[in-house]
This record gives C-alpha cells, structure tokens and sequence, in this order.
C-alpha cells in the first residue's frame, strides 16, 4: 500500500519489514504499529482483558523476531457507546499484564467512540542491529522458534465446535485466547539469524517473505506440527499441513542461520527457555518446496485470513 515515495533516506528502514526504523544517536529508534478490530481479531471466548493483552502481543511478536527487546508501547482505543467501566478496567488490565510479562512500560494513548472494540498498539525500542528479511544464504539452516498448529486448531474449536478434548484442547485454546511470543527468545536468536521475520501471518507466507527477501529458495525437510495437532486433525477431518502451513498467528520467529552459527544458535534458545526447530535449508533455486518421497512438493503462498 505505501510501496511509492521515493528512496528512503540513509539509515531509515524500508517500508514492508516486521517494524521500522531510523537512527537515533549510535543506534535506531524501532518502531511498530499493529491494530487490533473486534471483528476480525477477537474470536467467541476472548474476554476485553485478553484482546488488550493480545493487541500489545501482536507488536511483541515483530519485535521478537528482529531481536530487539522494546522499552514502551502506547495505546488508543475505540469502544462502543455504553460500553460499561467493567469492561473499560478489562482492557486497563489487559495492558498491565502485557507490562507485566514482556517488561515495556504503557505511556500513553488515545480513546474515541467505535461501532465496535479497536486497539491501536505503537510500540518503541532502541538497537543497534535489527535482523531483516534479506540476509539468507544458501547453505543456511532454516529454523523456527516453535511448533505449528495450535492456533488454528483453536480457532476451530472456540469457532466452528471442532471435536477435542485433554492437553490438545487446552494448549489450542490457550494459544488463542493467551498468544505468547517468546521475546526472549527471539532476542537470544537474533544473534546467529542471517534473517528473521515474525510467523503470525502463518508459516507458509512467512517463508515465501523470506525467500522473496533475499532471492533465495527454501527447501523444507519437515513441517513443525505440534504433538496432537494430527490427531486433532484426522478427528476433524481436516488436513494437519494446512493447519500448520496456513493457519497463522503461532508467534513464533522464522529465520534463517548460517550452518556455522547453529549450535550456538540452539544454546542460546534452549538457555532463552525455548526449543529451536531446524526445518529445511537455503538453496540457490527459486521458490519453497516441501521434500518428500515423491519429489519435491510447491508450498503455495498461502496465510492468515481475518476472522470476518
């Protein structure tokens, strides 16, 4: 949408990446801006207080995945004439939780009469280097920060009365109404990434990003499914590839890491509290193919659709 404008100026980052930035004394002032609309964003079952959380989440996750831990956020809000104070608090508390958890202070915001909930997350942070989309070589590892396929799988069930039942419907539930994005870890990973970019759009578009990014190709050796979700899958059925190609908002950071840097890539992960998944590999040739038995497999360019 904002593709025109002439060339940036030196130091500003170009539009399009996970966040944007620009310098600021020895480092770069990072920059991200996410919104989140009832309609589209919060599914049956999500309370004020967690769509709140999630909206702030959402900017979490971008920051995650550039390696850049932010210091502040700001909020504006939209809510319906005669929405009541209870529910004006929820969303408060919903603010003071993400606070709580990723360690950026709330300093401001807006309010206005909406048709329906709207929150507006602009979040800040400062770094001297920012993993961009455009650095992957072949050779490189591919890797992911997480399992895929719970997400979606709760959207299934929250949404459409999907069968399930123990630790998966509990862990698909949660993924959805409680997004956790693992800044952590994407800030330990940062160091060994050639190339990063957040998964929330589903994993599939993601990896098409990346390849458009630095004109490389991907071959994926193994899909990260979570535990459970074929099961769920099949009890539903519903293919679990698209569940864990096409159903967006995991959270997690995909990236690309140059062969060299993976064990310590892995550490440092593992010592964030994460797991780092190695799913495939940079290759000189254009696109993103699945390897299988029966030869290579074109992975469409396929993500996350809004709830509406």
């Amino acid at each position: 949408m904002l593709g025109g404008g002439g060339k940036r100026p030196r130091g500003f980052s170009e539009v399009g990446d996970d966040v944007a930035w620009e310098p600021a004394g020895k480092g770069k002032l990072v920059v991200k801006v996410d919104m989140l609309v009832e309609g589209t964003d919060v599914p049956k079952g999500m309370t004020y207080r967690q769509a709140a959380r999630k909206a702030v989440a959402a900017c979490i996750s971008d920051f995650a995945a550039k390696g850049v831990r932010p210091s502040s956020f700001m909020c504006s809000i939209g809510v319906r004439r005669g929405t009541s104070m209870a529910k004006v608090r929820e969303v408060a508390s919903g603010f003071r939780d993400a606070e709580r958890e990723w360690g950026a202070r709330m300093v401001g915001g807006d309010t206005n009469e909406a048709k329906e909930l709207v929150i507006d997350c602009a979040m800040f942070g400062f770094a001297r280097k920012i993993v961009g989309r455009s650095g992957a070589k072949p050779g490189d590892a591919v890797v992911v920060s997480g399992f895929f396929g719970y997400p979606p799988a709760g959207l299934k069930i929250l949404t459409a009365g999907a069968k399930s039942k123990g630790r998966l419907r509990e862990r698909a539930v949660s993924s959805v109404l409680r997004p956790t994005p693992g800044l952590a870890v994407g800030v330990a990973l940062a160091r060994s990434l050639s190339s990063g970019i957040d998964s929330s759009d589903g994993l599939a578009r993601s990896l098409h990003e990346l390849a458009k990014a630095s004109r490389v190709g991907l071959e994926i050796i193994t899909l990260p499914v979570g535990p459970g979700v074929k099961g769920f899958a099949s009890e539903n059925g519903l293919d679990w590839r698209d569940l864990v190609l096409a159903g967006g908002e995991e959270y997690c950071v995909v990236g690309t890491v140059p062969q060299s840097h993976l064990r310590a890539a892995v550490r440092s992960v593992g010592r964030a509290g994460g797991k780092l998944v190695v799913i495939g590999k940079v290759t000189r040739s254009r696109g993103v193919f699945l390897k299988s038995g029966a030869g290579p497999r074109r992975i469409p360019d396929v993500g996350w659709t809004h709830l509406g």
